[in-house]
Formats: structure tokens, C-alpha cells, sequence
């Protein structure tokens, strides 16, 4: 059939806009109040839903984005658990394991040892004094030259106190009596140094070499079980021999020991700080055993999961601390203070002690720009790692009470312990400047300590650290503001999500050909092709 010239061509309707498309959108969308926002019935009407619909889209936009990054940033907080242990899991005689007990006389280096070496005391109190200017030079002076290499690792060792730890008791009787005098340098010995108590072949005790002299470990293995009260305590009896103190711990306000208690991985040498014990008392120590739990998830929290150990011992910031600065003294020096206690957990360092040259031509001066560094705040230690907070720590919290030591209990023991004083005063008959005992019951009085350690509870409280803003609560507070606020849910997301595919999908890859035109149907095949 021919058409006639009148004859017009069927309309080609006009492809919708973006903003043509997102009006109709509205109508159909489960976000509220938007509609009125393009359909409302007044202008004015319009306007305030178009302001107070962006204003609830700008602030949920802050909440969502506060709340991401709160989430990313990972900030934690610490509760706290008890670990109730039930009794059917219990055998009668094994409860809780006693802490490692770390005694250390505040006699570092005894008298008897250094009137053997004259000047070699003025020598340690001189590089003690540091001064930056003089003391590298100190060995310019003939009287020190004898010194030179000797190392601080001996003389804490060779110097230690003539006696010390007397008695170690346990409620099994299984802490055997130590040998109060003995052939080796005077120093005091178990009378049966290998028999054990369980089988295995344990000490009772231990010495640890330190900045702060020769320490006694007490259950260095942390085998000794104890129960509640007085039934699980270890007494420990001490012998301060005050007629030995040098010098130099004379000139120390405390007297007698410093006592930590530690899980039996951690050295004193790694404790900041600890008990004043002084002779002529007795020390009643109740303890309570704590873990803590540290995280290692983010920015903000983390801990140390690889290295479990270093060559002070159980790792913690404190024993990092320790390795940090002899690595620093190492480099610049090729020498360490003091050797640690275990070299054998780092079999790739070859630790060598520093001799008292070494220490004042190099050590000391390094020692104290370490120390410097450190506690400023420094960034220029660059080759020391950052020491995190180990991701499981064991501590005890300590309820110290004393008494004085009685006088009639000086006189008991006096007897017990006047072969030990006859013991003394026969090594040091040739000494002239050693004072000589007098045997009565105030040499015990003024020399003797005993220190009971004992549980409060068998219970282990733990500290947890948890994550204070977790992905659950990242879930609520961002669908809890955007619920309120806009009235929208996770569905209403995805349906802004495929409304804006499409229309981007039709405007790059469908879009309008022969001068802006489609034909009548290319619109919905566009729509219903990703519908």
C-alpha cells in the first residue's frame, strides 16, 4: 500500500534522562521521604524534603565513615576472668605452682673478695660515677691496670656473699637444708645438689648473675606445688653475714635483699623493681596469680606471636628491653655488661662479657646514650625493633606483711647456727680487717631473715584484652542510622546499586543513535535487559 505525502511517520518518543529516570525511581524505591522530594504536591514542600533528605544522607554519611574507622582503628579494653577450678579436676596434694623466687643480696660484690684485690673497689666506684670527659681515661692510672681485663661478669660471680640462703622448707618436706659453709669460695651449696624431689631431677634453687650481683632462683622450675594458706607455704631462711658487706652496699640505704616473684622463664635481671628485704625480720608474702592475654589484630593493639623466647629468658617488653640495649652496646662495642642467662635461646650472637677496659672506653659511655635515647623518647635507635607487649604474660601480685624477728627464736637457732659463725670467723682468722662473731643470739638476731611465700587463692584471674568496637556493632550502628534517618535497609542499598548500573550502562553502551532518537521499543529492551 502506497502512503500518501500527508501521511506522517509514527512519533519516535525522546529517550528519558538520568534525572527523568531517578524521579521515576523514587516512586519505587524503599528509601522514605525521597519521593516527596520530586512528587510532593507544593514547591515549597519539595524544598524541605530535598533539604532534610540530604542533611539525614550527609549525617548518616559521617556516622558511616566515624564508624569504619573506628572499626579499622581496632581499640581495645581489658576484663577481667577468674579461672574457678573445679575440685573433681584436683588431686589432693597438687593445686597451684609457686612462683619463681628471685633473692638477690644487696651485698653485690662481697667484702672478703675485694680486700683480695686492692684498689679494685675504688676502680668500680669510680666507674660508677660516669663522667663522660675522664672515665674512658680511667685506666691511664698504673694502680688500675691490673683490672683492665677483668670482666663484671666474674666479679658478680667470684664476688658473691660468703653465705646467703640457709634453709629452703616446703609443707612436703621436699626443699632439702643447704650447707650453710662450704670449700667453694665460701659460697653456700645444697647438701644433696642433685637429689631430686619428684623424680625429674630438679634444684631447689639456682644462681642468676646480674647487674644486681648473684641472685638465688627458688624453684626454678616452678615445680613446687602449693595449696591455700600456710598448708601450701615455703619458708626460706637467709644469713645476711653484714660483717662482709663492702664499702660500697654500705653506702646503699637498704640493706638485706630485693625480692621478685616471677613465672620460672622470667629473670630478675628483667624486673624493674621488687621487694626490700632486710635481716632481723620475717616476711610473710601472700600471692595471687594472674595471666594476661594480649591481642594482636590491628594498628593499635598488638603483641609479639613469633619470638616466644630471647636470651633473657621468657619473652616480655622488659627482656626485649634488656636484648635492645646489649645489641646497641654489642654493635658499638663487640662486648656486653653482663652475659644473659640463656645465650643458648640466640646461638647465632656470640655474647662475650665486656672487660672493665672494654666498659669504660666503650660500654659505659654507649650504655648511658642508650639509656638516654630511651627513656626520651628518641627516634634515632633505629636499629633496635619496637618491643611489644608479649601476647601471653604471667605476673604474681604480692601482699607483703613483716615482724620483727623474735629474740628467744635468735636463741634457738643459735646453737643450729654456731658452726656456721665458728665456720666464718676460722676463714677469716688471717683477715685483720674482717670483724670477728661473737657467738650469741644478736649475731643471729641482726643476720637472719626468713621470708614465708604463701597462696590467698588457688583461683587464676585472667586479663583478657578484647576488641571494644567489633564488626557487629560496625553492622548496628551504621543500619541503625541509616533505619532511622532514611528509613533504609541493606535492600535499599541494592537497589540504589542497580538503579545507578543501569543507568550507566545505558548511557555508555546504549546509548541514543540518529540524532538522540531511539526506536519505541529500545528503551525497555535497555531496561529489561539487566532487569
Amino acid at each position: 500500500m502506497l502512503l500518501n505525502d500527508d501521511t506522517k511517520p509514527p512519533d519516535v518518543p525522546k529517550q528519558q534522562t538520568f534525572f527523568e529516570d531517578f524521579k521515576e525511581f523514587t516512586t519505587e524505591t524503599t528509601s522514605h521521604g525521597i519521593k516527596y522530594v520530586f512528587h510532593a504536591a507544593y514547591q515549597w514542600v519539595r524544598c524541605i524534603y530535598a533539604v532534610l533528605w540530604l542533611t539525614a544522607v550527609a549525617y548518616t554519611m559521617y556516622i558511616v565513615c566515624s564508624s569504619v574507622t573506628k572499626y579499622i582503628m581496632m581499640d581495645t579494653g581489658t576484663k577481667i576472668e577468674e579461672i574457678v577450678r573445679p575440685r573433681q579436676t584436683v588431686s589432693e596434694d597438687s593445686v597451684i605452682n609457686h612462683p619463681t623466687i628471685n633473692v638477690c643480696p644487696n651485698n653485690i660484690v662481697s667484702k672478703t673478695y675485694l680486700d683480695k684485690f686492692p684498689k679494685l673497689e675504688e676502680l668500680m666506684d669510680e666507674l660508677y660515677a660516669f663522667n663522660k670527659s675522664t672515665t674512658h681515661k680511667i685506666f691511664e692510672n698504673e694502680d688500675y691496670k691490673p683490672y683492665e681485663d677483668m670482666t663484671y661478669h666474674d666479679i658478680m660471680w667470684k664476688g658473691r656473699p660468703r653465705v646467703g640462703l640457709l634453709q629452703c622448707t616446703h609443707y612436703r618436706d621436699k626443699c632439702e637444708f643447704v650447707e650453710p659453709f662450704s670449700l667453694d669460695e665460701f659460697q653456700a651449696r645444697p647438701q644433696h645438689w642433685d637429689k631430686d624431689y619428684d623424680g625429674n631431677g630438679h634444684k631447689h634453687y639456682e644462681w642468676e648473675v646480674s647487674l644486681s650481683g648473684s641472685c638465688y632462683r627458688i624453684n626454678p622450675r616452678g615445680d613446687l606445688l602449693a595449696k591455700v594458706g600456710e598448708y601450701g607455704e615455703i619458708t626460706l631462711t637467709f644469713f645476711a653475714d653484714l660483717n662482709d658487706y663492702s664499702t660500697f652496699a654500705k653506702r646503699e640505704p637498704q640493706y638485706g635483699y630485693t625480692v621478685t616473684f616471677t613465672d620460672n622463664g622470667t629473670y630478675s635481671s628483667t624486673m624493674t623493681s621488687g621487694f626490700f628485704m632486710s635481716p632481723g625480720n620475717v616476711y610473710k608474702s601472700d600471692l595471687r596469680k594472674y595471666k594476661e592475654e594480649n591481642l594482636n589484630i590491628g594498628p593499635s593493639t598488638s603483641c609479639e606471636p613469633h619470638h616466644k623466647t630471647n636470651a633473657y629468658g621468657t619473652y616480655s617488653t622488659n627482656s626485649c628491653n634488656k636484648r635492645c640495649r646489649d645489641a646497641y652496646v654489642m654493635e658499638w662495642c663487640g662486648c656486653v655488661h653482663i652475659l644473659p642467662p640463656h645465650p643458648e635461646y640466640e646461638p647465632e650472637v656470640e655474647f662475650v662479657g665486656c672487660t672493665l677496659k672494654q666498659w669504660a672506653e666503650c660500654g659505659l659511655a654507649r650504655t648511658v646514650e642508650f639509656t638516654d635515647q630511651f627513656v626520651n623518647l628518641k627516634d634515632n635507635i633505629t636499629h633496635c625493633e619496637y618491643c611489644q607487649p608479649a601476647c601471653e604474660e604471667m605476673w604474681y601480685e604480692a601482699t607483703i606483711s613483716s615482724s620483727r624477728l623474735s629474740k628467744f627464736y635468735a636463741q634457738q637457732k643459735l646453737e643450729q647456727l654456731q658452726g656456721l659463725v665458728d665456720g666464718l670467723n676460722e676463714r677469716s682468722h688471717n683477715d685483720s680487717k674482717v670483724e670477728k662473731y661473737a657467738i650469741e643470739k644478736e649475731t643471729v638476731y641482726e643476720n637472719l631473715m626468713i621470708l614465708k611465700v604463701l597462696f590467698t587463692s588457688i583461683q587464676e584471674s585472667t586479663y583478657k584484652e578484647y576488641v571494644k568496637y567489633d564488626y557487629t556493632q560496625l553492622i548496628g550502628d551504621v543500619g541503625g542510622q541509616m533505619g532511622m534517618l532514611l528509613g533504609a535497609s541493606l535492600f535499599t542499598i541494592i537497589e540504589f546499586v542497580h538503579f545507578f548500573i543501569k543507568a550507566i550502562w545505558r548511557c555508555l553502551c546504549r546509548g541514543p543513535r540518529n540524532g538522540g532518537h531511539s526506536p519505541p521499543f529500545q528503551r525497555h529492551m535497555d531496561l529489561d535487559s539487566l532487569g
